[in-house]
């Protein structure tokens, strides 16, 4: 499909935005639309989407299986 002739939905910045701000959106966006990618391509999005999807859904874990958070702001706070 022709870069400019693509739905909205279906545009790079778009996919990764919804990848990144919400992960099953996103997830669900790939998986509807696989059909309509580029092999490669579309195997880019997915491995994006399941690591975000993956990241999402540890916050949903009981605390004492809880992956430790990567502090960004200490990390901040040092420079």
């Amino acid at each position: 499909m022709e870069e400019n002739t693509k739905k909205w939905y279906l545009r790079p910045m778009v996919i990764l935005a919804l990848i990144v701000i919400t992960p099953p959106i996103g997830y669900l966006n790939v998986l509807v639309n696989r059909k309509r990618f580029k092999p490669e391509e579309w195997l880019g999005y997915l491995t994006v989407a399941t690591v975000f999807t993956a990241l999402w859904l540890t916050k949903f874990l009981p605390k004492e299986w809880a992956i430790p958070t990567i502090r960004i702001e200490s990390f901040v706070e040092r420079l």
